[in-house]
């Protein structure tokens, strides 16, 4: 293989690891609070993450400001490292349970792996756009794809191992599989290029501003099926292991549309299928809104989590595409929106989670407040280059 096609290989790996390393923390919620165990309350463990949201937020913001000056390598490296020491710190966590110290040092593990994943996944946006000179918004879209795919992994590895009292073999297999994926990456040659340089006298445009408020809307909404998704449709009338169910078909629908999303842009003329999709989820809300009949809710859910699969890697793409020159920017500026979206909502919604009817209604005004922007946003634009 050439040296290209390896680091192709190899940022696509850590794309999926990335993800897989970023949940292992929610993945183990119910060793974190078995009493026998972490014993955490349930208010502790949500706690937990808040200092990881305030962290991506934070190193988001300032990841490209970093490769800016240090190049794409040591930034992505130091993501990956501190997300490392934090999966192997909170596996040998099991030789010391009982410290009264136990809390804080979760809460400082959750804030390094914060950082590390905004470190990592602000550069790996761009780096993967960069080694495809004909489909950068692909090329995201297909990353955001592994991401997430590794991101429903670690859930998947916590019900294989069975019994809680083995959480230690999760961090344990994630540690040295990341180890292994980082150590490669050291070898790679990444070299720093125009692509990650930003303006000597940086400006953030007035569309760039647009698109970051597009994805706090949008994380708005993926924030509370994320966070609520299961509520929502318990309150609809659906048993516990169904409405487990509900959210995962929710999750496989955002994959499944990336996926194909990121295979056939490249091709084929989205753009379309991009702009409605906003409109589309708000429809699907509406009928979510009326009460339909239960066996409809899965199929609501997948659906709505598909046509919203694209608009999150899909707006950092167009927008890669439209600002050239701050790639790196655009990724870190609209990761930190998503997150500051999805942060505020589910700390908002903690205590409305029953307001079903109202939450689903805001939604839907948010699903057309995002299709205006999007039309707004589409005259005298380079869409067509990205879809």
């Amino acid at each position: 293989m050439s040296s290209k096609t390896v680091t192709i290989v190899v940022v696509f790996i850590l794309a999926f690891l990335t993800g897989v390393n970023f949940v292992v923390f929610p993945a183990l919620g119910t060793a974190f609070t078995d009493q026998s165990l972490f014993g955490l309350s349930s208010s502790q463990f949500g706690n937990l993450f808040i200092p990881q949201v305030i962290c991506i937020i934070i190193s988001c913001l300032g990841a490209p400001f970093l490769v800016n000056k240090l190049g794409p390598k040591i930034v992505l490296g130091s993501g990956l490292v501190l997300m490392i020491v934090s999966t192997g710190i909170l596996w040998l966590l099991q030789y010391n349970m009982n410290s009264h110290l136990l809390f804080p040092i979760l809460m400082i593990l959750v804030a390094c792996m914060g950082l590390g994943f905004g470190l990592s996944i602000t550069t790996l946006n761009p780096l993967a756009a960069s080694l495809f000179e004909e489909g950068k918004s692909s090329a995201i879209l297909l990353l955001q794809f592994l991401v997430g795919l590794g991101t429903s992994t670690s859930p998947l590895m916590m019900n294989l191992i069975g019994d809680v009292k083995n959480w230690m073999y999760v961090p344990g297999s994630i540690f040295i599989v990341v180890s292994i994926a980082c150590l490669a990456f050291l070898f790679l040659k990444l070299e720093k290029g125009a692509f990650f340089e930003l303006p000597g006298h940086l400006r953030i445009p007035r569309k760039l501003w647009i698109f970051f408020a597009v994805i706090v809307l949008y994380g708005c909404i993926e924030g509370t099926f994320g966070s609520f998704g299961g509520i929502i449709l318990k309150n609809k009338g659906l048993e516990n292991n169904k409405a487990s169910l509900g959210l995962s078909l929710f999750w496989g629908g955002i994959a499944l549309n990336r996926l194909l999303f990121g295979l056939f842009a490249k091709k084929n003329d989205l753009s379309g299928i991009f702009l409605f999709s906003p409109l589309l989820v708000g429809v699907l809300l509406f009928i979510l809104l009326i009460d339909p009949n239960i066996n409809i809710l899965l199929v609501l859910m997948f659906f709505i989590g598909f046509f919203m699969g694209s608009i999150f890697p899909g707006s950092i793409g167009w927008g890669t595409v439209e600002f050239p020159t701050l790639s790196v920017l655009v990724s870190g500026f609209l990761m930190a929106a998503n997150q500051i979206g999805t942060g505020v909502v589910t700390n908002v919604l903690g205590n409305f989670s029953n307001y079903t009817s109202e939450i689903l209604v805001f939604l839907i005004f948010c699903t057309i407040i995002i299709c205006g922007i999007l039309f707004y946003l589409k005259r005298n634009s380079k869409i067509k280059e990205a879809f």
